[in-house]
């Protein structure tokens, strides 16, 4: 028997991770898998609209060159 002052076995705010293959599990693999590429580039922890103007910036320099190699042709 264990004293009355010991910390508990199981933390009161533990809770189950859903079974395999379901909609909430493939879920939380993606978003799981989506901070893990962001973090591996630097963008981990930043807010949206930092992410949403990178984004655009890269999309308006691809468009860009892709207008500058036709030109040049």
């Amino acid at each position: 028997m264990g004293s009355r002052g010991q910390k508990p076995r199981k933390p009161e705010h533990s809770e189950h991770l859903p079974k395999v293959g379901t909609a909430t599990e493939n879920e939380r693999a993606l978003h799981e898998e989506r901070e893990a590429v962001l973090d591996n580039i630097g963008l981990a922890g930043t807010p949206s609209w930092l992410k949403l103007t990178i984004g655009v910036v890269a999309v308006l320099v691809v468009i860009g060159a892709v207008i500058a190699l036709v030109a040049l042709n």
